[in-house]
C-alpha cells in the first residue's frame, strides 16, 4: 500500500461575493480533486487543538499524527533544524522574519506601521545579505542570525532572555507596530524589540534596499522576532508506523518536522514557498520517491496560504487549479499505473481567509481516497460539502489512523455514526433496477417518438459529461460505472451552436462520438490556441463549459484544417451541409482540430435529457 498525503497551506477559506459566493475552493477548476472527493470517505478534521494558536507548525504535526499538545515546541526550533542547525538544551530559537515597515520621516520605530511580512517576498540570496548585516551588527557571543528562505530565518540565542507572547507579524499588517512590542525595559520581552529596533538602522538604507526600491519593490528594512522555542523531539514516524516516508516542501518548518521525525526531506529545485513555485518538480519529486521504494509521500504546498496573507483573491484560485492540475492529477495517474493499492489524502492544514489575511482555527474539509474500497462522496471538494458529509474529526492525529487502517470507508464511517453510500450488494441490485427502467422507457420513446439512447463514451465531454473510459490514463474524467446515457434525437434536427450531438463518422471507432457544435454552415470561426478562445463570426464565444489547464496552449497538433499562422491562430469558414465541433475537454478530445468539418448527415442526433444516472437525470447543457 502506497499513501499520498496532499497538504494545501492554507487553502480552506470563506465564500467570498467577488467569486459569486463561493470560495477559492468551489471556484477553481480542480477537476482532479474534485473526481477523487466523489469516490471518497470526506469530512471534517480540526488540526488546531483549542487554546493554540493556529500556526503550521501545530497543525502539520496533528496531520502527521504528533499531538501538538505534547510535541509543538515553538516553529522556530523545527526551521533551526531544517537548515542544518545544532540547537544545545540551553539555547532557544526565535523565528526572524525580514519585515517591511513604513518609513514616515521624523516618526519613532513604534510609530511605524507594518506594510508586508514577507517584504514582497524577498529571494534568499537578497535576504542572505541582509542577515549578515544583521549579523555584523547585532549578533556574537551568545546570539547569533542565519539565513534561512525568502523572508524566513532563524536567531539562535544560548541562555536567552525570558521569551514572551510574540506578536505574529502576519496577523497586524497595516497595523501601527507599538501595541504589539514590549518597549518597556524593565518588561520580559524587552531585549527583542531593542534587536528589532535597531536592526532598522542596519537595515533601512542598506544598498540591497536601495536597489529594491529603484525597482520598485517593498524594502526588507526590520527584522522582527516572534515564536521562541526549545529544541524538539519527536518519536520516529517511521518507527510509529512502519512505514518509509518522504516529505517534500519548500518551507522551513515543515522540512525541520520531517528532519526531527526521521523523514527523509526532499528538497525541489525552484520551489519558493509562495505562489510562484515548481509545482511540477513536486510531483516529480514524489513519484520518483515512491519509484524508489518510499510508503508515505507527504507533498506541502505553501502557495495558498501566502496567498491568504496577501490578500491575492486571484492567485489563492489559480494556486488551487495548479495543485490539482500539475501535482495532484499526475502523482494519481502515476499511482494508478503500478499494481500497489494506495490511498490519497487531501486537506488543508487550516484556514487562511482572504477576508481576515491570517490563519484561523476552524475545522477545514479532507477526503480520503482508497484504491481498494471507493466510496461516495461529494461531488465537488469544498468546506461547505465535506462539513454536510457529517463525519468530522476533532483531532488530526486521528486523520494517520483513518489513512492506515484496513477496514472498509463504510466500517469507518459506521463507527463514528455517519452515513455513507457504498456500492453494496443492495446497491448494485438498485442498479438493476435502474437499468431495467432506464430500458422501457427508452424502447416507449423508440415506439412513439422515433429517439434513441446512447452511452457517454471517453472522456471528451467532461466535465459536462461522464463517460466510460477507452483506457487507464481516461480514469481521472471518466467512470467504469457512474457513466451518462444520452436520450438523442435526430427527427427534423438542424444544428445550431451549443448543441451537444452525437457523431458517427465513416472513419471514427465504433463507439459513436459525443461533441458539442461550435459553428454550423457558412460561419466563420477563429481559434487562438494559445489564450483558448474562439470567435464566431467575430463574436467571443463565453465557453464557460469548457475544462482546461490555465496556461496550457490548447491542442492542434493534430489540425488537419489549413490556416494555422505563426502565432498560433487559425481561421476558417464551415462549408455548407458541415458543422465544426469541439470536445468541452479541449485537450482530451478527437474532434475537429483531427476530423476536419463534420457533414451533417454524420450527425445521429442531439442530446435531450441525460436518463442516468438517476441522481444526475435532465437536461444537459
Amino acid at each position: 500500500m502506497k499513501y499520498l498525503v496532499l497538504l494545501c497551506d492554507g487553502m480552506a477559506d470563506e465564500k467570498i461575493e467577488a467569486l459569486g459566493n463561493r470560495s477559492p475552493m468551489e471556484a477553481a477548476n480542480k477537476p482532479c480533486m474534485d473526481y477523487l472527493c466523489a469516490r471518497s470517505l470526506a469530512g471534517t478534521v480540526c488540526n488546531v487543538p483549542e487554546g493554540m494558536v493556529p500556526e503550521s507548525d501545530t497543525a502539520n504535526l496533528a496531520v502527521m499524527s504528533y499531538d501538538p499538545r505534547k510535541y509543538s515546541k515553538g516553529r522556530s526550533p523545527l526551521e533551526a533544524m531544517s537548515i542544518g542547525l545544532t540547537m544545545s538544551e540551553t539555547m532557544t530559537a526565535i523565528r526572524c522574519n525580514v519585515v517591511t515597515l513604513s518609513e514616515e520621516e521624523g516618526i519613532d520605530y513604534d510609530e511605524r506601521t507594518i506594510l508586508d511580512h514577507s517584504a514582497d517576498e524577498i529571494s534568499t540570496e537578497e535576504a542572505d545579505e541582509l542577515i549578515k548585516a544583521v549579523e555584523e551588527a547585532l549578533g556574537g557571543g551568545d546570539r547569533h542570525f542565519y539565513t534561512g528562505i525568502s523572508y524566513r530565518h532563524c536567531l539562535l540565542w544560548a541562555n536567552a532572555p525570558t521569551p514572551v507572547d510574540f506578536a505574529r507579524p502576519h496577523d497586524h499588517l497595516g497595523q501601527v507596530i507599538g501595541p504589539h512590542l514590549t518597549s518597556d525595559p524593565e518588561q520580559d520581552g524587552y531585549p527583542y524589540y531593542a534587536l528589532m529596533r535597531a536592526s532598522y538602522d542596519v537595515l533601512n538604507h542598506h544598498p540591497i534596499n536601495e536597489a529594491r526600491r529603484a525597482r520598485g519593490l517593498r524594502p526588507a528594512n526590520s527584522i522582527w522576532l516572534w515564536s521562541a522555542g526549545m529544541k524538539p523531539a519527536l518519536p520516529s514516524f517511521g518507527e510509529k508506523w512502519g512505514l518509509k516516508a518522504s516529505v517534500i516542501s519548500a518551507v522551513d518548518l515543515i522540512k525541520g518536522i520531517a528532519i526531527c521525525a526521521g523523514m527523509e526531506s526532499i528538497d525541489v529545485e525552484g520551489a519558493t514557498g509562495n505562489f510562484h513555485t515548481n509545482y511540477k518538480g513536486k510531483a516529480d519529486a514524489a513519484i520518483d520517491a515512491f519509484k524508489r521504494g518510499q510508503d508515505y509521500v507527504y507533498i506541502h504546498v505553501e502557495g495558498p496560504d501566502e496567498c491568504g496573507h496577501r490578500g491575492e483573491l486571484e492567485n489563492k484560485v489559480s494556486c488551487i487549479e495548479k495543485i490539482d492540475q500539475e501535482i495532484l492529477q499526475p502523482v494519481y495517474e502515476y499511482l494508478l499505473s503500478c499494481k500497489d493499492d494506495f490511498k490519497i489524502l487531501v486537506l488543508p492544514d487550516h484556514p487562511t481567509p482572504i477576508r481576515v489575511r491570517t490563519h484561523t482555527s476552524d475545522a477545514v474539509p479532507f477526503f480520503l481516497y482508497s484504491s481498494r474500497a471507493e466510496a461516495e462522496g461529494p461531488a465537488i471538494f469544498s468546506e461547505e460539502t465535506a462539513a454536510a458529509t457529517g463525519l468530522h474529526l476533532p483531532r488530526g492525529e486521528e486523520l494517520m489512523e483513518l489513512v492506515t487502517a484496513k477496514e472498509s470507508p463504510k466500517a469507518l464511517a459506521a463507527a463514528r455514526h455517519v452515513p455513507l453510500k457504498l456500492r453494496s450488494s443492495t446497491s448494485f441490485l438498485f442498479d438493476w433496477v435502474e437499468l431495467i427502467g432506464v430500458a422501457l422507457v427508452t424502447v416507449l420513446l423508440l415506439m412513439t417518438l422515433g429517439v434513441r439512447h446512447s452511452p457517454v463514451i471517453g472522456s471528451s465531454m467532461y466535465p459536462t459529461l461522464i463517460g466510460q473510459p477507452t483506457g487507464a490514463s481516461e480514469t481521472i474524467y471518466t467512470s467504469t460505472d457512474h457513466y451518462d446515457v444520452l436520450l438523442i434525437s435526430g427527427l427534423f434536427y438542424t444544428p445550431e451552436y451549443g448543441d451537444i450531438v452525437i457523431i458517427q463518422t465513416p472513419t471514427n471507432t465504433p463507439e459513436p462520438l459525443v461533441k458539442r457544435v461550435i459553428a454550423t454552415e457558412g460561419q466563420h470561426i477563429k481559434i487562438d490556441f494559445e489564450t483558448w478562445q474562439i470567435w464566431v463570426n467575430g463574436v467571443l464565444l463565453e465557453e464557460n463549459y469548457v475544462n482546461y489547464i490555465k496556461g496550457t496552449p490548447m491542442a492542434n497538433h493534430t489540425f488537419t484544417l489549413a490556416g494555422t499562422n505563426a502565432e498560433g491562430i487559425w481561421e476558417g469558414t464551415v462549408p455548407e451541409g458541415k458543422v465544426f465541433v469541439l470536445g468541452d475537454n479541449r485537450n482530451n478530445s478527437q474532434d475537429s482540430r483531427s476530423l476536419g468539418y463534420i457533414d451533417e448527415r454524420w450527425i445521429v442526433g442531439r442530446v435531450l435529457i441525460r436518463l442516468s444516472p438517476l441522481d444526475r437525470f435532465g437536461t444537459v447543457d
